[in-house]
């Protein structure tokens, strides 16, 4: 399914308690989403990173739709539309080291 899709099908079904729940609830969820992906991904367990991914981007997308961002759009803007050196610069850090280099 792709995300835009995604996206649609989320705001149908989860828009009522998105929007009820609120943005800080959703980022109390986010957060401890993460720290169960950090687990998963310190034990290596494959199918737990998987499962975690998948509830970030859920609740991600959440929060996308209580605040009428087009997920889509604003991933293929901030990262497609742009080569690594100009990421890695955002983010203030050398992404990929000696070989950003030569990109």
């Amino acid at each position: 399914m792709e995300l835009e899709r995604f996206q649609q099908e989320m705001a149908k079904r989860f828009a009522e308690f998105d929007r009820e729940s609120g943005p800080f609830f959703l980022m109390t969820v986010l957060t401890a989403e993460l720290g169960e992906l950090a687990e998963a991904v310190k034990n290596d367990d494959p199918t737990g990173v998987s499962e975690e991914l998948a509830d970030l981007i859920f609740t991600a997308v959440s929060i996308a739709n209580i605040y009428g961002i087009n997920l889509s759009k604003a991933l293929s803007e901030k990262y497609l539309d742009r080569n690594i050196k100009e990421i890695s610069n955002e983010w203030k850090e050398p992404y990929l080291g000696k070989r950003a280099e030569r990109l």
